[in-house]
């Protein structure tokens, strides 16, 4: 009920004027759907990142003795070092820790789907930003296996997708993508098995709906980059230009990575 009643308190404030209020704690909201305390406690990414997968980096190693590059733009993080990606460029709104990995987790888990609104208007002010928003023609969601989304009700990547694309003035193509078999849960696989996992688990049923674009493949998070290059290698073999990619969160695969901001809650 707690829930229901923040979702009408959203709704008839964006439809009726009244009094903004917190998607994720009902405190007293800005325009974007969030309160400043819910705000300040999300890790945003910040540069350095890594050129591909959009990891904030901490670069080490004898050539920069752990400080930040003069020409940080063309570093990769230790697992794009190893790894051949399908995807021009990931970029996150946060790291995939406290706050950030909360409010997913009440997306996902607990169907709080008004917080939509305000994560995927954060992640099309990123889009916006890193410049791959003006480079898109449309945008494709991540898609569910149809038993997971039977199960969960909705897709929590297509819900993002919308809101971004409304929020870019780009078309979303939500039959793009189709997963034509369950990778089942990865929570507990490594970098390379996820990877096996689901490379060849997506396919483009409609060609012509991708054939000579530019897509922005909207997820969640982003871990591995291996669901994230499943998509990617289907879009391409159905003809794509180029294939970008937006999440709100982004995981740390390997803490040697981690560039730790003033003021962010990285460990």
């Amino acid at each position: 009920m707690i829930q229901l009643s923040r979702f009408r308190d959203f709704v008839d404030t964006v439809l009726f004027g009244g009094e903004l209020r917190c998607a994720s704690c009902g405190r007293i909201a800005d325009r974007s759907g969030m309160c400043s305390q819910c705000k300040e406690r999300i890790a945003y990414v910040l540069p350095p990142v890594c050129s591909l997968c959009g990891t904030p980096l901490r670069l080490l190693g004898p050539k920069t003795r752990g400080e930040p590059a003069s020409n940080p733009e063309n570093q990769v993080c230790s697992g794009c070092a190893m790894t051949r990606h399908y995807f021009e460029r990931a970029r996150a709104v946060a790291v995939y820790n406290g706050a950030a990995r909360d409010h997913i987790h009440e997306l996902k888990y607990r169907a709080r789907t008004e917080l939509v609104a305000p994560l995927a208007r954060m992640m099309a002010e990123v889009a916006i930003g890193d410049g791959m928003a003006g480079e898109c023609q449309c945008v494709v969601p991540v898609p569910l296996h149809p038993e997971k989304a039977a199960r969960r009700g909705f897709n929590q990547a297509q819900l993002l997708a919308e809101d971004v694309g409304r929020l870019l003035g780009i078309p979303l193509e939500v039959k793009a993508l189709q997963r034509q078999r369950s990778a089942g849960s990865q929570t507990f696989l490594d970098r390379r098995d996820r990877r096996a996992n689901v490379i060849q688990a997506f396919l483009c049923p409609f060609p012509a709906l991708v054939s000579q674009r530019n897509v922005l493949l909207v997820d969640d998070v982003l871990t591995s980059g291996a669901t994230a290059d499943g998509c990617s290698r289907a879009l391409l073999m159905a003809g794509a230009a180029k294939v970008y990619v937006l999440t709100f969160g982004v995981s740390v695969a390997d803490e040697r990575d981690w560039f730790k901001a003033p003021g962010s809650s990285l460990a």
